[in-house]
């Protein structure tokens, strides 16, 4: 019997964990899947999967923001649960706001929900709705989804960077620096985060200052956040100000930029998680990461949102964590350093290279068939 799937999404990063999963289901001939999502999400979907339903609100919105009204968005969910009726929800885990994956777990309707997770710790929920049970990367982020939310998880590894292991990653590395003239310069990458997360204009700010007071500045790759794309502008003002040169790092896939890079600077962005598995399947060092942390308000929101007190990875040795405007500078000539490098691509080999696709798939299917079976 055909089991009736829908998968959503509603930003980049959610969409980009759950893409693996999505190309999976929709070759499997026990599954009749539906995708639900928008804007940047909804094409990254569409890319692995076929085309979906495209999600909006009014006025093309994907969600809505911290305090305002959930009652359209949960109508309208509600009128796609009816359209397609599905066995069993899968959705992505956002934050900032609420969007389709939030309020499909409010309005499921004792179907059974399952969220594919990419930040430790990271749940988000309309009024405690949280989905029932959620895949993780680890059994630390397993704990820690438990002990935060009071719901199932299950360590599968990482969806998203399984593909990695096919990557000739050193390759991508010299291709896309030759591509920048980069040879015998620092390349500091700086991947954005939305711009309304508090905190995070002043934390590149900072960054901008410390890589003024290089006697050679590096060159700066700017990739700004889907969310915040009028940013790019002003973050490239400010280093041109600083005597900086800059390169526009928006289009493409994340993982050339990455590679580039000597260091990834950023408040907490998960793709540094995407440079550290990167580093995992290189047979040389990369680079390494430098958080910046350096407001009150930034550590406070990242403490909120994932539960943790230092971001992803710190504690396994992937990166250092600046607090105070002061510390950038002298962190980012310590990671410029080859011993900070070879030190990073050590701890990066000892993340876990495996995902365990047919253990999702597998519970997925379980929990359509118990649906169906009791209807």
């Amino acid at each position: 019997m055909t089991a009736r799937v829908l998968l959503a999404a509603r930003d980049p990063g959610a969409a980009g964990q759950l893409a693996p999963l999505a190309a999976a289901l929709a070759a499997e001939p026990r599954v009749a899947l539906t995708i639900a999502a928008g804007g940047a999400a909804r094409e990254r979907l569409d890319a692995v999967a076929g085309h979906g339903v495209a999600f909006a609100l009014a006025g093309g919105a994907a969600h809505v923001g911290p305090g305002e009204d959930t009652a359209p968005l949960l109508a309208a969910t509600r009128a796609l649960l009816d359209d397609v009726d599905p066995d069993v929800i899968v959705t992505g885990v956002s934050s900032l706001g609420v969007g389709i994956d939030e309020a499909l777990h409010a309005v499921a309707g004792g179907r059974p929900t399952f969220a594919v997770q990419d930040y430790p710790g990271d749940a988000n929920a309309i009024e405690g709705a949280y989905a029932g049970h959620y895949f993780v990367r680890d059994e630390a982020a397993a704990r820690l989804t438990r002990a935060r939310f009071g719901v199932g998880a299950t360590p599968i590894g990482s969806l998203r960077h399984a593909a990695y292991a096919g990557l000739d990653v050193a390759a991508l590395r010299r291709r896309t620096r030759a591509a920048l003239g980069a040879e015998g310069r620092a390349v500091v990458g700086f991947f954005a985060q939305p711009a309304e997360i508090p905190g995070h204009e002043a934390a590149f700010d900072h960054l901008a200052r410390a890589v003024a007071e290089r006697a050679t500045p590096p060159l700066v790759l700017l990739r700004p956040h889907p969310k915040s794309p009028a940013a790019r502008d002003r973050y490239a003002r400010a280093l041109a100000l600083a005597g900086a040169p800059s390169v526009d790092a928006a289009d493409g896939d994340v993982e050339p930029w990455l590679a580039a890079c000597d260091v990834v600077a950023t408040g907490f962005s998960h793709c540094t998680m995407d440079h550290a598995f990167l580093s995992a399947f290189s047979p040389e060092p990369l680079g390494t990461t430098l958080f910046l942390l350096t407001t009150p308000d930034i550590r406070t929101f990242l403490r909120d949102t994932t539960g943790l007190a230092v971001p992803d990875g710190v504690e396994a040795g992937l990166g250092r964590v600046a607090e105070r405007s002061e510390d950038v500078r002298p962190l980012l000539d310590a990671l410029l350093a080859d011993d900070a490098r070879r030190a990073y691509h050590a701890a990066a080999r000892r993340l876990p290279h495996h995902a365990d696709l047919p253990a999702v798939i597998a519970r997925v299917l379980d929990a359509a068939g118990a649906r169906r079976a009791a209807r």
